[in-house]
């Protein structure tokens, strides 16, 4: 008999466990079989086909080798690159020096500079901008920013890109283009028939089977529908804004801790970030050799609030982990400049060319199921991380959509000479095996929960399909 049922209160309170209920340890009598849960991990684990030569053009089409009218050595790199006071006021040819120069470095080491228009765009912005600093003898530094952020926040996508004063610290615009995860709490549904695909998203029930219920990544909520029709019924629909995960300065500093839940049967290993002290850093890394971990029948990777970092950490814990290599399928060009040879080393032998790099993606399989927590919060390094997991046969997203901070990397700063502005930008543009903009909408998990019930919500699943007795062969 199909089904839909809105837990209220004294369910909760009767229910073994429920939404945003905390995890007690008590072992739930499975209800479920590993059968059952392993056909849906082969439905979310499709094998990732090669990319196809349509769509590396059409990625190569923004990364196209350009000439430049003025190229920067590394010497005046490495005066840009200096701190520099921010100035109150300066003069409109001091204003305008800076406009152009910071339309050159744009140009000239930008990774998105193509993807965002090219000279066809930006000239005309700049250009307005000059005009407008001619109607004036002098101009405060704030209202310069403004003038530059207003000026680019229509064109620029992009979550790394961001301009910086003492007065203010903004990203490139005020996030007008993220998109956050909105839910329909406590309401479940095992048959979707009729239901528009677009709001139906499986999750975990309160008795911890895998079931449907209703969210959606937008902008606003104001667009969502007031009504839906389920099963026959009518229910009038209150959206709620699944709240990220966040973390203190001191948290992130720590990098990782390691806890256990279900009476100690389920690992988890918390990652709040990919950069800070090498030598816990470190000691995360090392994590992936463990035997205790490469041993459970299932542990949790919990990356709720990871606020990135250097990608090459989450490569080196998958080495460990998996005794092999592990790319996620991309796409990556870094456009070449002496930016890398003042940051990086090296040589960048062919300015305004382009570095590519292409991974068809490398599966694996180590017995173990991997649930892999995130939140809107989870960014940069740590969506990197997120996407190379995916590659494994049992692992399975459990949470809302991650930030969104993808397409552009490698980052840069920029200190303009006459105001002391900082320009912050990534060198690289990347896709996955999406073939869309991941900017300010990131991946989606494969079982929608939020973020303050996901690890709760994994122990109610594992006991419900009796995943915690033995290594899944």
């Amino acid at each position: 008999m199909k089904r839909v049922f809105v837990i209220l209160t004294v369910l909760v309170l009767l229910a073994v466990t429920s939404c945003g209920s905390k995890e007690t340890g008590q072992t739930t009598v499975a209800r479920g079989n590993k059968e059952e849960f392993n056909h849906f991990l082969t439905e979310i684990r499709q094998q990732e086909e090669p990319w196809t030569e349509e769509e590396i053009q059409a990625f190569e089409a923004y990364v196209q080798p350009k000439e430049y009218e003025h190229m920067f050595s590394e010497d005046e790199i490495k005066v840009l690159m200096e701190k520099k006071e921010v100035r109150k006021t300066v003069t409109s040819k001091q204003a305008a020096e800076d406009i152009e120069l910071a339309f050159q470095l744009l140009s000239y080491a930008y990774g998105g500079y193509q993807y965002f228009g090219g000279d066809e765009v930006f000239l005309p912005i700049r250009d307005d901008i000059l005009n407008e600093l001619e109607t004036v003898s002098d101009i405060k530094t704030y209202d310069l920013w403004k003038l530059l952020w207003d000026s680019l926040s229509p064109v620029i996508e992009d979550d790394h890109f961001y301009i910086v004063t003492n007065q203010r610290r903004t990203w490139i615009v005020d996030r007008e283009y993220l998109q956050s995860t909105y839910f329909v709490r406590d309401l479940y549904f095992d048959d979707p028939t009729g239901i528009d695909s677009q709001y139906v998203k499986r999750t975990i029930g309160p008795n911890g089977a895998i079931t449907y219920c209703l969210a959606a990544v937008v902008q606003s909520p104001e667009k969502l529908p007031a009504k839906m029709t389920i099963e026959g019924v009518e229910y009038d629909l209150r959206w709620r804004l699944a709240k990220p995960t966040s973390h203190s300065d001191d948290t992130y500093a720590e990098v990782f801790s390691e806890t256990a839940v279900a009476d100690g049967r389920l690992p988890v290993i918390h990652n709040y970030s990919l950069s800070g002290d090498d030598s816990r850093m470190e000691k995360f890394v090392f994590t992936g050799a463990s035997y205790e971990y490469k041993k459970a029948p299932a542990f949790v990777l919990d990356l709720r609030g990871n606020n990135g970092g250097n990608a090459n950490h989450a490569r080196v814990w998958l080495r460990y982990f998996c005794d092999k290599q592990v790319e996620g399928k991309t796409l990556s060009s870094i456009k070449l400049s002496n930016f890398h040879t003042v940051v990086y080393g090296g040589v960048s032998k062919d300015v305004g060319s382009w570095h590519y790099k292409r991974s068809d993606g490398i599966p694996w399989d180590t017995g173990n199921i991997i649930f892999v927590l995130i939140d809107g919060n989870t960014c940069s390094a740590g969506e990197i991380f997120a996407n190379m997991l995916t590659m494994g046969k049992q692992v399975v997203l459990v949470g809302t959509n991650t930030r969104g901070c993808l397409n552009f990397g490698n980052i840069n700063s920029v200190y303009l000479p006459n105001s002391g502005i900082r320009l912050q930008f990534g060198s690289q543009y990347s896709i996955d095996q999406s073939l869309e903009k991941t900017e300010g909408v990131g991946y989606f998990p494969d079982l929608w929960v939020e973020p303050e019930d996901s690890l709760d919500a994994v122990v109610r699943l594992c006991n419900y399909y009796g995943l915690l007795e033995e290594k899944s062969k």
